[in-house]
């Protein structure tokens, strides 16, 4: 979805870039952390372990995990 103007992109990006390399990241990590929760908060009560695992890597990444023979 784009309907962030190009003069709010430009404000929030000069804001990401004054933070410090690590802040950064860290802040990326707790975003992830906190998608991981709600796609876990999401799934079905019902699912195996492996189930589980699958729905919220589709959750995630938007595609099924890959079968590993």
């Amino acid at each position: 979805m784009e309907d962030t103007s190009r003069e709010v992109r430009a404000v929030q990006h000069r804001l990401w870039m004054s933070l410090a390399e690590e802040e950064r990241f860290r802040r990326v990590g707790e975003l992830f952390t906190l998608a991981k929760h709600q796609a876990e908060q999401r799934a079905p009560e019902n699912l195996t372990d492996i189930e589980r695992r699958r729905f919220i890597f589709r959750e995630l990444y938007g595609f099924d995990l890959p079968e590993i023979r």
